[in-house]
Formats: C-alpha cells, sequence, structure tokens
C-alpha cells in the first residue's frame, strides 16, 4: 500500500508540476505585462484648489496636466489628480485609496505639511511602528495621504 500512495504522490506531483510549467510557458508567449511607471491617482471635485494644495504640498507644479487631470513626478512615479466629474462621477470622495510616499526626513517633511496645511493633519505627531514611522494627512477633498520614513533599512522599500 505505501508504494501505491508513494507512487501516486510521485505522480500527482510530476503532473502538477508538469502543468504549472505549462501554464508560465504559455503565459511567456504573451508575457506579462510590461511596467514602466508606478502611479496613482486621487479624485478631485475642484482641480484648481488640489493643484495649488499640491503644488504647494511637493513644492512644485505639476509635469503634466490637461483640464481635466495633472500629474507630479514624484520619486520616478506619477502622483495624478483627475476630475471625479470626469473620471469617477459614481465614485465617493475621499480615502479611495491611500498613497503612501517614503521620505528622507519625516520631521522635516511633517514640519512642511503642517505650515502648508496645518487642518489636514489626521494626528498632532508622527506614528512609530517598530522601524516605521509614518503620519497622514489629507487634501481638501478628504483623500488620505501618508508619509513615511525608515528608521531600518528594509529591503525593497
Amino acid at each position: 500500500m505505501t508504494r501505491q500512495l508513494t507512487t501516486f504522490i510521485a505522480f500527482f506531483l510530476f503532473t502538477t508540476a508538469t502543468a504549472l510549467n505549462a501554464q508560465e510557458t504559455d503565459m511567456s508567449k504573451t508575457g506579462p505585462a510590461a511596467f514602466e511607471r508606478l502611479g496613482i491617482y486621487v479624485l478631485s471635485s475642484d482641480l484648481e484648489r488640489s493643484e495649488a494644495f499640491y503644488r504647494a504640498l511637493f513644492g512644485k507644479g505639476p509635469g503634466v496636466q490637461t483640464e481635466v487631470f495633472m500629474g507630479f513626478d514624484i520619486a520616478g512615479g506619477l502622483f495624478a489628480v483627475v476630475s471625479k466629474e470626469t473620471f469617477a462621477p459614481e465614485a465617493k470622495l475621499g480615502g479611495n485609496a491611500i498613497p503612501y510616499l517614503k521620505v528622507p526626513d519625516l520631521a522635516a517633511a511633517h514640519d512642511h505639511v503642517r505650515q502648508v496645511a496645518p487642518d489636514a493633519l489626521m494626528a498632532p505627531g508622527v506614528i512609530r511602528e517598530g522601524p516605521i514611522s509614518l503620519f497622514k494627512f489629507t487634501d481638501p477633498d478628504g483623500n488620505i495621504l501618508e508619509y513615511f520614513a525608515l528608521s531600518v533599512p528594509v529591503e525593497g522599500l
């Protein structure tokens, strides 16, 4: 009985591995999407107000802008602010996505946000959990943003 069970397990593992390899091979013919840049967007009900907020927050204007879209180049990614009416009229403003942005000096970033948008801070100080420190704030439409820093290097972050 043990020999039959061993044979069955070996057969099962072989056929499963072969099937998985075949799936990988089939996927490699078309290939996964080639990623060029990571981006995120938040919705806005007033792009002029949002532009002023993000211009002050990021210390620069958008790199690309239309009547219904603006994109800021942030750390090699695109942080976009889009017209709710145009792109997602049914969506609720605020809290749909929480972009988190790594900064080299969290205290300086916190001071900057406190200067440009003091009412936007969600808590009075920085939250510390193990090697990560962060603070959250909102934009004029209620979208939550988070700045974070690491006290110990973490691979990939």
